[in-house]
């Protein structure tokens, strides 16, 4: 179990004050209200063929503030050890994001971006968080990242080719077994899995749900239901399961997560002619940033 780090109690004003001139921050619990959890995470992509082949696409150091409803954040960035020493910048979206440049092998990866402690500053309405920090780290050798897995599809109990789904059917997704997932030992939240389902303009349309949500995927999920009425016939589409082992702590009211991903990509064509107004790409547009072997919308 990791240990948990309280906020130190301060004494009195004067210490405050001198706190503040020394250009310290204190974690206030006003702020905790902005944030839902602060994300940290290494991952590794795949695309897999319609025949099961898994083809290697890229990996990424990445960062997320996901918010509380009302929440804001500004001027966030990521410091820490290799190409993070200048900070990276985090986006003015509605879930502040960044990601590093991706790279060729996991090796490469922690060339650029080792374990160690990394640190989150960001302004809040209520006031500044400065050196907030978030660690990654091995369990024994080798990567902690999931191994390349494949994802497999049935609609009515039998096998379907991806090139020729059923539109008037549910689509089932499975997947290989998450070997390393398992229960958080701090009781946080357990290691997840995400599927996502998308049209061919890189537009997401299902999801399984997001940690800490009103539902969601854990390690022991093994299957996910894309409803019928989210196929069309005549038009391809795209599938992400992704796989995060996870670390979590608890400080100073701030929930974190530090994540070792992994993702299968796979495109899916529904049988049937498409309708006359939807004219879309032979392959579906990037849903995620993962997909360097895609187009992005609008590119």
């Amino acid at each position: 179990m990791r240990s948990k780090h309280g906020v130190p109690r301060i004494s009195s004003t004067a210490t405050v004050c001198a706190l503040i001139l020394l250009g310290l921050t204190l974690p206030l619990t006003a702020q905790q209200e902005d944030i839902q959890f602060l994300l940290l995470g290494k991952t590794r992509n795949h695309r897999q063929s319609p025949s099961g082949e898994l083809t290697f696409l890229n990996t990424a150091f990445f960062g997320e503030i996901f918010l509380n409803p009302g929440g804001s954040v500004a001027n966030a960035r990521v410091t820490g050890p290799g190409d993070a020493k200048d900070g990276l910048y985090l986006s003015g979206d509605e879930v502040p994001f960044f990601a590093g440049e991706r790279h060729s092998s996991i090796e490469s990866l922690e060339r650029h971006f080792p374990d160690g402690t990394y640190f989150y500053h960001f302004d809040t309405p209520n006031g500044a968080v400065r050196d907030f920090p978030l660690t990654f780290g091995k369990r024994g050798l080798e990567s902690r990242n999931p191994a390349p897995f494949r994802i497999f599809l049935s609609q009515g109990g039998e096998v379907a080719n991806p090139d020729k789904i059923d539109p008037d059917r549910d689509l089932q997704v499975t997947w290989e077994k998450f070997e390393h997932g398992g229960a958080d030992p701090n009781g946080v939240i357990d290691d997840l899995i995400f599927v996502i389902f998308g049209n061919c303009f890189g537009e997401e349309t299902v999801h399984s749900g997001h940690a800490f949500g009103d539902s969601f995927l854990t390690f022991s999920a093994t299957e996910f239901l894309i409803p019928k009425e989210s196929l069309f016939p005549g038009q391809p589409f795209q599938i992400e399961v992704e796989f995060s082992e996870m670390d979590t702590d608890k400080r100073d009211g701030f929930t974190s997560i530090i994540t070792y991903a992994a993702s299968t990509f796979l495109d899916i064509r529904t049988t049937g002619t498409s309708a006359a107004d939807v004219v879309c790409p032979v392959e579906p547009l990037a849903m995620d940033g993962g997909q360097t072997d895609r187009k992005k919308p609008g590119g």
